[in-house]
């Protein structure tokens, strides 16, 4: 059997173990805390809203009738009820008693500027958003929708610090233009690593944005947790349930591009918009355009949720060589048995042919390729399997064991190169949360290998094992400590091997309610990819040639100090029947209802053995290479309010940094100093009205590839 057969077979079996554990000790029947929660003002069902038993690791989200069922064993519980948008809510002493469920009911007020209750990524496990020590920022999906956006990052660049360079995730600074290099953030789709295994990079393309339930950001180093590219966060795109009810949903959509802003770059007259009072000349069949789509089928049988998922999207683009078709299919089944398990299997597979532009003909004509690069393309193929298995044994003890597998096989369809690779990674991880008193603590091993064959590569591979853990300390309700650690091994076969030990910790204290102080020190690392050791090609003259030096990890120390502070309306705060009425000012903020979000960070990086390209004078080409040391220190300031009870929201995002190369002392390229964000919408009804701005400033630095 080779090497390749060797893996796959590995991780089959580890995804073999993950569905076979079900089946084994089905519980009996156990006491039952039961219950409905509905909205307040309407009375209707929630549907999504988590139930926790508190001090316990036991819990459920409603389903589209708002009705919970949790498994306890007997005793008496506080259980606590959140969803995004509403108070959360507690219901003290709960009584779980031999021979009758605990039946409970829950009305929740609505409250429109209150941050989703509950994440996941910070910390591998469920926490309030104010008890994570770093930066967390979340997209709902209604954010998404409204945007209309082909891809996810296209919405995600209207989140403070959050830029997207060709591609890649600039995450306060982390990425300039990388020129194929590694992803220095994470990117997750529902807990599972989704990057490529060749260069380490991320397809936006591979999830239809239509099925995604919301995304969570998590700003600063997360290598202790996740290892190899969470050195400067991670991104968690997590997918929507599957329905109790059978629903269907589809979305069609058309749109032009725009005509550009200097004469020079009008390179077709297939642009519309200034032809649009040119009636005896519109061409709409023939314009610049986009269009797509999408639709999605889910329902119950019997324990299991299914939702289906098919999409269809094609555009001319807005440069020469510029357009694409992209073709998606995903598949979710999510299984629930006795005994509080629960199995999630999820299949993916997209299809992106599309035109490559990477060297345009002159600075004055930028859209424009030369004539030799007309009719390149870059054809995708990708198709992914994740499965999840998670059970909570106990009031105090839950674990999970997860298995994943990505295939990603591209070639490009070039006049003069055809270079071609197709990489499967595929890993296996098993976590166990353990409640203790008041330490929460997060244990785990995980196994992680990347095959490739290809002709610009040739045939390699890599292998990583880790373990790490992590105590979540509650001090009281006002303080809470985290302290974790992760050690890694990191191989490339026939070639080197690396090790890293990544530890982190961090404090939140609240005051008060509705304030949150957040500090929080990391390291971070990246190991260097496939691409960047064994690149070697030519594309539009470039010459890439590899480089087998290349063998340790760049790593980062990562510090934040963060504060956020809520102000609620007087509607939105419980006053006592003794309490004094409002007077006119009262009043008047009663019909305004005015909310406010305020939060800000200090934030400092420290990097070191930086993997970036450079130019080899011996060689006449291009290496990848540990180019030394840089800084990126800087502050972030978020800004979002409501009034009318949300009938208006407006939001800013300020982010200003300073990233040095700590060598030549010069600025990082592709790093703009400042980055703002801001938006304002109107919601009424089922109507929605926004608009969006971004500004980032002109890099001081860039990288002239052709000297």
């Amino acid at each position: 059997m080779d090497r390749t057969m060797r893996k796959i077979t590995f991780i089959l079996a580890g995804a073999i173990l993950a569905l076979a554990v079900p089946l084994f000790g089905q519980a009996p029947s156990t006491p039952l805390i039961t219950g409905r929660v509905l909205d307040e003002k309407t009375g209707q069902p929630l549907f999504g809203a988590n139930v926790m038993v508190k001090s316990t690791l036991l819990g459920a989200s409603t389903d589209a009738s708002g009705r919970f069922s949790v498994q306890v064993p007997f005793g008496r519980y506080d259980v606590e009820v959140s969803m995004m948008g509403y108070e959360k809510q507690i219901r003290e002493d709960v009584a779980v008693l031999p021979g009758a469920a605990a039946e409970l009911s829950f009305l929740l007020a609505p409250a429109v500027l209150l941050q989703p209750a509950l994440i996941v990524t910070a910390s591998k496990r469920k926490q309030a958003i104010e008890d994570a020590p770093t930066t967390v920022e979340v997209m709902d999906p209604i954010a998404i929708r409204t945007r209309n956006v082909t891809n996810l990052d296209e919405a995600l660049q209207n989140m403070p610090g959050f830029r997207v360079i060709e591609g890649q995730i600039d995450l306060r600074g982390s990425t300039g233009f990388n020129w194929a290099a590694g992803s220095r953030v994470l990117l997750l789709v529902d807990g599972h690593p989704l990057i490529n295994g060749d260069s380490g990079g991320i397809n936006w393309d591979t999830l239809p944005v239509e099925e995604i339930e919301r995304v969570e950001i998590v700003k600063g180093a997360g290598s202790a947790l996740y290892g190899s590219n969470a050195m400067a966060g991670m991104v968690n795109i997590i997918t929507r349930e599957p329905s109790e009810k059978p629903e269907t949903r589809f979305r069609i959509s058309w749109g032009f591009w725009d005509e550009p802003a200097y004469e020079s770059w009008r390179w077709t007259d297939r642009f519309l918009t200034w032809r649009l009072f040119e009636r005896n000349e519109l061409n709409f069949k023939n314009a610049l355009c986009s269009e797509g789509f999408d639709i999605s089928h889910s329902r119950q049988i019997g324990h299991t949720g299914i939702l289906v998922a098919a999409g269809r999207k094609r555009s001319s683009g807005y440069l020469q060589n510029g357009d694409y078709s992209r073709y998606s299919f995903l598949a979710k089944a999510r299984m629930r048995f006795s005994g509080n398990k629960t199995l999630m299997i999820t299949g993916n597979w997209a299809l992106n042919d599309h035109g490559d532009l990477i060297e345009w003909i002159s600075q004055d004509n930028p859209m424009v390729v030369p004539p030799a690069s007309l009719g390149d393309r870059i054809r995708y193929d990708k198709f992914s399997v994740i499965s999840t298995f998670q059970h909570a044994a106990g009031r105090n003890l839950a674990y999970t064991l997860k298995a994943n597998w990505y295939r990603n096989d591209w070639k490009n369809l070039f006049r003069n190169n055809r270079d071609w690779a197709r990489t499967d990674r595929f890993g296996f991880e098993a976590q166990a949360d353990v409640l203790a008193g008041v330490q929460s603590w997060t244990l785990g091993m995980e196994l992680t290998g990347n095959v490739t064959e290809a002709t610009i590569y040739g045939n390699q591979s890599t292998a990583d094992a880790a373990v790490y853990a992590e105590d979540a300390l509650r001090l009281g309700d006002r303080n809470t400590l985290t302290a974790g650690c992760r050690y890694d091994f990191h191989r490339v076969t026939g070639l080197s091997h690396d090790q890293q030990v990544s530890p982190r910790a961090g404090w939140v204290f609240k005051p008060v309610p509705g304030t949150s102080i957040r500090a929080s020190a990391g390291h971070g690392f990246r190991a260097p990819s496939i691409s960047e050791v064994f690149a070697n090609t030519i594309v539009s003259g470039v010459r890439v040639m590899p480089n087998w030096d290349l063998k340790s990890s760049e790593r980062a120390w990562t510090f934040e100090l963060g504060a956020s502070q809520i102000i609620m309306s007087r509607r939105h705060q419980a006053e006592s029947p003794q309490s004094p009425g409002p007077g006119p000012l009262g009043r008047f903020l009663d019909r305004l209802a005015p909310s406010l979000l305020l939060d800000g960070a200090l934030f400092w990086s420290h990097y070191k053995n930086m993997i970036d390209v450079n130019y080899n004078q011996d060689l006449n080409a291009y290496q990848f290479v540990n180019q030394g040391r840089a800084r990126i220190r800087g502050a972030e300031a978020k800004i979002k309010a409501t009034v009318l009870n949300g009938l208006l929201t407006g939001q800013c995002g300020m982010t200003f940094m300073d990233p040095v190369n700590l060598d030549s002392m010069k600025t990082l390229p592709y790093r703009s100093r400042r980055h703002i964000v801001t938006g304002l919408e109107i919601h009424w009804g089922r109507w929605r009205a926004g608009w969006d701005y971004r500004y980032a400033s002109r890099a001081d630095e860039i990288i002239n590839v052709k000297g």
